[in-house]
């Protein structure tokens, strides 16, 4: 047993959180995984998982270790990648965390990624926040908004811009809006992520709107959002991409549409070294891709009321 077997199986039970998630993935049994953790917490005389029989976190000492252990493997991929004696194939696991609305589009095209590379697997985990990488065990995931974290190196993917959306049944029985200041007496349909203030912000010709939306219906779902628009309760903001379709045939109209609604910029953020692994680089690749086609066009337009 030596230290870069062990320094692998140490990165990868950091990804996902599991030994018998990395014993799966790489084909090595679950007690000679352990046995590899053991020997770097010999070696280095520390220990790097606090473990319980429920959980499996990774200690101070554990993640003062992972940058290093990335920036070795990462020297070892280059020698190998130079030396010619890495597969030509792309292949391993790479769990994702996405947002719903994009993790729904995402798969929609994921199989073009698949095809272009058969020995590639990805687990796809969707929900609207996420916390903390390494305990998630995501290798990469797409945040909403400025990076606050230090500790995460990210990839600017674009804008998410936000388009102001009606079904035609909310519209016949409400007067059609003029100004975005008279949404405050329609009932609206509310994205809430956690902040305690969701404004609503217009600009036009130097003229800006700041609405404070009267919410008759609240979700932390962008989804739940959209169906709730869908069916007539009310008003709702939501990602142009998200509604771009239902717009484009009729469920939906979208308001205002000559305003400017200010996006919020779309990041891919991972923990690891800049220089990512082969199978990382490549569906952080196609995140990009993807989000070339999904964010463009987003912007104001000339009216369509």
């Amino acid at each position: 047993m030596d230290l870069l077997s062990a320094l692998h199986s140490f990165v990868r039970v950091a990804a996902t959180g599991s030994f018998s998630a990395v014993s799966r993935e790489t084909g090595v049994s679950q007690p000679t995984i352990s046995r590899h953790i053991a020997l770097l917490e010999a070696h280095y005389g520390t220990t790097l998982f606090a473990r319980t029989t429920r959980s499996l976190t990774m200690t101070e000492d554990g993640r003062s270790l992972l940058p290093h252990a990335y920036e070795v493997l990462e020297i070892l991929e280059t020698a190998e990648t130079v030396l010619g004696r890495r597969r030509a194939s792309v292949s391993g696991l790479v769990r994702l965390g996405v947002t719903t609305a994009f993790g729904l589009c995402l798969t929609r095209r994921m199989g073009e990624l698949l095809d272009r590379h058969p020995d590639l697997s990805v687990e796809v985990v969707m929900r609207d926040s996420f916390g903390d990488l390494v305990e998630e065990g995501l290798d990469l995931a797409v945040r909403v908004g400025e990076i606050a974290e230090g500790t995460l190196i990210a990839r600017k993917l674009g804008l998410v811009h936000k388009w102001l959306v009606a079904s035609p049944a909310c519209l016949q029985r409400h007067n059609m809006p003029e100004y975005p200041r008279e949404l405050t007496e329609y009932p609206g349909v509310v994205y809430n992520y956690g902040s305690s203030r969701l404004d609503w912000n217009f600009e036009r010709d130097g003229e800006e709107s700041v609405i404070a939306p009267s919410a008759v219906f609240r979700a932390n779902s962008s989804e739940a959002v959209m169906y709730a628009v869908e069916a007539g309760i009310g008003v709702g903001l939501l990602p142009a991409f998200q509604v771009r379709n239902a717009v484009a045939d009729g469920r939906l109209v979208r308001l205002f549409a000559d305003w400017n609604i200010p996006g919020l910029p779309f990041y891919a953020v991972h923990t690891g070294p800049r220089t990512l692994p082969l199978r990382t680089r490549t569906v952080m690749d196609f995140l990009v891709e993807v989000s070339a086609d999904l964010l463009r066009d987003g912007g104001p337009l000339s009216p369509v009321l």
